[in-house]
């Protein structure tokens, strides 16, 4: 007896088959067999890319190729079955603009994205609903693409949308403004100079709102409440830094009101706002946790950590004392010290990307971190930097997948630097023209070798690592001094 071959389906085949399963049976209509048919849409639609992820795999040219091919091949299937503007479609078509926008098939995913929304249109009318993930994913293909004109067209039409049609406030939706809000912070790194205030101040009035129905919609325990708590600390981080940076940008967050250049906060009382704001979501953290039947108290005494990193930032409050609070608590925990000694022994550039609720995490995640971006493992001797933009050098990536990061980090310059830290100690240094004092900066730092096109002046670079912060080492809670090795990345000036 001969054996029987055996070929995996890929998603939309599993998809196309389901279709025709449900349509013998004659259960269409049947709700059950609906959602049914939803949530197994869904999960074979991601079971590839998760598999992808879990064993390491990457798509060549070829692969992708191929992939993409039988994609479009499946969905004409599929139309044969359904017609070309049966709303059926859109789900698939939803998926396939995803995968051309990840394989740099812009025009295709145009395509694809004006027909979804063309089907959509005539199916539920001109301003509906169903059309925001379809124009999200058209904003977020132009911003890719570097196409900064058409991407803030999108997004400005998504804004007017937002006010026009009622939305139900859920879940669904906080996702969305979430998504939008970090397509502005792309607009602050990569948009042209006069465009970073409009992208800063749309970003915040629509996270600001996605708190408000987060707020309005979760339980006050819900742990998502926490994560986007800590995107507002981010966000208010990278607003003071381009605030210190100068220039029309920082001008314009100084604006009572834009373009009314009367009206003008100085840039202490912005320092002093930001660093409010970003207490305030510590403190609704904190809430988060300790509203819980049973307090996570590791996760209080990594809240306390976090906000010693923010004192460090500003250079405000104690962050001394902040660090051995947050070493004590953590003890307290059940934190077993040898845990604490391995994670504390090496310095960490601050902000964190994420907040991280236990020690076990954030160590994880720092490995994760490391060889996602550098694409090699983290060094047991060796600290990372990576430039978020070219416009804004100082500031470490911080927005998780940016999205022109994997296609720039090929281009970056790297230097290693022989560094030296002194625990939370203030450092001192003339920045263009203006006497900067900073804690827990580099202190000094020798070259020890670099590779790409231009590089920068030692002058240069003693400026930009004057605004990179680390969390000390800490030894039993206290700071200490460290000597080690700094791996910097960043844009060559001709990107500037």
């Amino acid at each position: 007896m001969g054996h029987l071959r055996c070929f995996p389906l890929s998603a939309l085949e599993v998809q196309i088959l389901l279709h025709r399963v449900v349509s013998f049976l004659g259960l269409r209509h049947l709700n059950c067999c609906v959602t049914m048919l939803k949530l197994l849409n869904t999960f074979f639609l991601a079971l590839p890319l998760v598999l992808g992820v879990a064993h390491g795999q990457s798509f060549n040219a070829e692969q992708a190729a191929s992939t993409l091919a039988r994609y479009r091949s499946q969905l004409e299937a599929l139309e044969q079955e359904v017609g070309r503007y049966d709303p059926q479609l859109l789900e698939y078509l939803e998926r396939l603009a995803e995968l051309t926008i990840e394989l740099d098939q812009f025009n295709e995913t145009d395509q694809i994205l004006d027909r979804a929304i063309q089907i959509l249109r005539i199916d539920e009318g001109l301003f509906t609903e169903a059309q925001f993930p379809f124009l999200i994913l058209s904003a977020r293909n132009n911003v890719r693409r570097g196409n900064w004109r058409d991407a803030n067209e999108s997004l400005s039409h998504l804004a007017e949308l937002y006010t026009i049609v009622p939305r139900q406030q859920d879940s669904r939706l906080i996702n969305e403004l979430l998504q939008v809000s970090n397509l502005h912070l792309e607009g602050v790194a990569r948009d042209v100079e006069q465009m970073k205030d409009p992208h800063f101040r749309s970003a915040e009035a629509i996270s600001n709102f996605a708190v408000r129905v987060s707020e309005n919609t979760w339980e006050a325990t819900d742990l998502r409440l926490v994560d986007l708590y800590y995107r507002q600390v981010i966000r208010n981080y990278l607003q003071f830094v381009v605030l210190n940076q100068g220039g029309p940008a920082s001008q314009g967050l100084r604006r009572f009101i834009p373009g009314l250049d009367m009206m003008i906060r100085s840039r202490l009382e912005m320092e002093q706002l930001y660093y409010r704001l970003g207490v305030e979501m510590f403190r609704r953290m904190r809430s988060v946790y300790e509203s819980a039947e049973y307090p996570d108290l590791e996760a209080l005494a990594m809240v306390d950590l976090y906000q010693a990193d923010w004192q460090v930032l500003f250079d405000n409050g104690d962050p001394d004392g902040g660090y051995r609070n947050a070493y004590d608590k953590l003890l307290k925990a059940g934190v077993v010290e040898t845990k604490l000694q391995e994670y504390f022994r090496k310095p960490r550039v601050i902000p964190s990307r994420n907040f991280y609720s236990s020690i076990d995490r954030a160590h994880e995640s720092a490995l994760a971190e490391a060889s996602v971006t550098l694409g090699h493992e983290e060094r047991e001797d060796t600290l990372y930097f990576v430039e978020w933009s070219p416009s804004v050098p100082n500031i470490h990536v911080v927005i998780n997948q940016p999205a022109l990061l994997q296609q720039d980090i090929s281009t970056l310059n790297t230097v290693r630097l022989a560094i030296e830290l002194d625990g939370v100690n203030k450092v001192r240094r003339w920045v263009r023209g203006r006497y900067i004092s900073q804690v827990s900066v580099i202190d000094g730092f020798e070259w020890l070798g670099g590779t790409g096109r231009r590089q920068l002046t030692e002058q240069q670079l003693a400026e930009r690592l004057h605004y990179v912060n680390f969390r000390p080492v800490l030894d039993a809670g206290v700071p200490q001094p460290f000597e080690g090795i700094l791996e910097y990345r960043y844009f060559p000036p001709d990107r500037e």
